[in-house]
């Protein structure tokens, strides 16, 4: 390894890692789609956008229990900025929403799509302050890839991962910080549902389904911080969401209600329209049933080659491989003091922001953010991450390192890759 060090400074810059890192960031051709066939998903579980997007759900999700929607909590101006951007993306509904005939459908979707992609970025750097605009560019693609597909006019959750890739690039760039994190999932997330839905309704948008996925419905994420919410301080059970007068007056507090009631096709019992969602429900507690869409999220859905074939990555969330460690903990729900090794503490936000190591940066820079990446790079106290097991043949050669993943299946050869969590304590 060479270091090079300048006259009459001490401070030595690591050629290797610092530097070409530096340029890597300046020379980079942009957003690039990385899974391309079933051999990717190893590289995608590995990824430090892989890492960083578990974290973001699992801290999310702490900060959740117990909040309702109908409840303050603090909103910064960039967040109502964001928010209020989404109201330029819906008016425009009212010119392209000439739907008298079937064929005219998908002519007015593209339309939308067309006006949407043509005014993001501006809308989005609008609702960004200057001095933080050097990310636009790369939140712009992922929320111009979170409404639907343009090719097969489906919406699935593909499109609902880009637009968690835009809330996690948010605090990454540090745009949004800690105290955003409820408004974030509680506000922004929830005006994108919003938008979303009305879309669907307009357009007749089918759902791009994922045969794995134990629900019916556009969006997942939403029930798993539904979920979250109830885990502390719950009016009602699990079990009586299958009781519409039971849970109708809280319609507006959790999201949970919402979303049963707006299941697609719900003309019945909660058994009969959404059977696995039901059976899920069926547990006596909220943190059980958050564990329980979390395995599935996890093991159908982030694993699925359906859901990351399109996906972009770029910067803020890296497809490069992140740093090897152990396995970590889930985060403990429905506890309110307790805080797991692998979580990070709400006042450092629910991820860790992104560094950047450009050519701007100052030698004396370089060498602090060096020094603090080794320290913040001890991540067992800080993300949580999996631990991936696959169903391919035993000995399947590591891509990076070259280590021997091991199976007790020796004959199922699946294209899908399952994961588990460690142990709750």
């Amino acid at each position: 390894m060479s270091n090079t060090q300048r006259p009459n400074d001490s401070i030595l810059i690591n050629i290797t890692e610092d530097v070409l890192r530096a340029t890597d960031v300046l020379t980079q051709k942009g957003p690039v789609k990385q899974v391309r066939g079933d051999s990717d998903l190893f590289r995608w579980v590995r990824s430090q956008a892989y890492r960083d997007l578990i974290a973001y759900i699992n801290n999310t999700s702490l900060a959740l229990q117990g909040r309702r929607l109908t409840e303050s909590f603090p909103v910064s101006e960039e967040m109502q900025r964001l928010c209020d951007m989404f109201d330029d993306l819906e008016r425009p509904l009212a010119k392209h929403t000439d739907t008298s005939a079937s064929s005219k459908v998908s002519v007015s979707y593209l339309a939308w799509l067309r006006h949407m992609f043509q005014i993001v970025l501006r809308q989005l750097a609008g609702a960004v302050s200057g001095e933080k605009c050097m990310h636009i560019h790369e939140l712009g693609e992922y929320l111009r890839r979170s409404f639907g597909n343009a090719t097969t006019l489906e919406f699935g959750p593909g499109n609902e991962l880009m637009f968690l890739f835009f809330l996690c690039g948010l605090f990454r760039a540090d745009i949004l910080r800690a105290r955003d994190t409820v408004a974030a999932a509680l506000m922004l997330f929830y005006r994108y549902i919003h938008l979303v839905r009305r879309l669907i309704a307009i357009y007749n948008l089918p759902i791009s389904r994922n045969p794995r996925c134990a629900i019916e419905d556009y969006f997942f994420v939403p029930y798993l911080w539904g979920a979250a919410q109830l885990c502390l301080d719950a009016p009602f059970s699990p079990p009586q969401c299958d009781q519409p007068k039971a849970i109708e007056s809280y319609r507006h507090d959790y999201m949970m209600v919402n979303l049963i009631e707006n299941l697609p096709e719900k003309s019945g019992p909660l058994s009969h329209n959404a059977f696995q969602l039901w059976c899920i429900l069926s547990a006596p507690t909220w943190p059980e049933v958050y564990r329980g869409l979390e395995r599935c999220y996890i093991n159908h859905i982030l694993s699925s080659f359906h859901t990351v074939e399109n996906a972009i990555f770029w910067e803020l969330m890296s497809f490069d491989m992140a740093p090897a460690e152990g396995l970590l903990h889930r985060p403990s729900m429905g506890q309110r003091e307790r805080r797991v090794s692998g979580v990070i503490q709400q006042e450092e936000g629910p991820v860790r922001p992104y560094s950047s190591l450009g050519l701007f940066t100052s030698l004396h820079e370089l060498q602090k953010t060096s020094e603090e990446e080794t320290d913040d790079d001890d991540m067992g106290d800080r993300l949580v991450m999996l631990h991936p097991t696959t169903e391919v043949a035993a000995g399947l050669e590591d891509l990076e390192t070259g280590e021997r993943l091991s199976d007790t299946s020796t004959s199922n050869t699946s294209a899908e890759t399952r994961f588990f969590m460690g142990k709750d304590d």
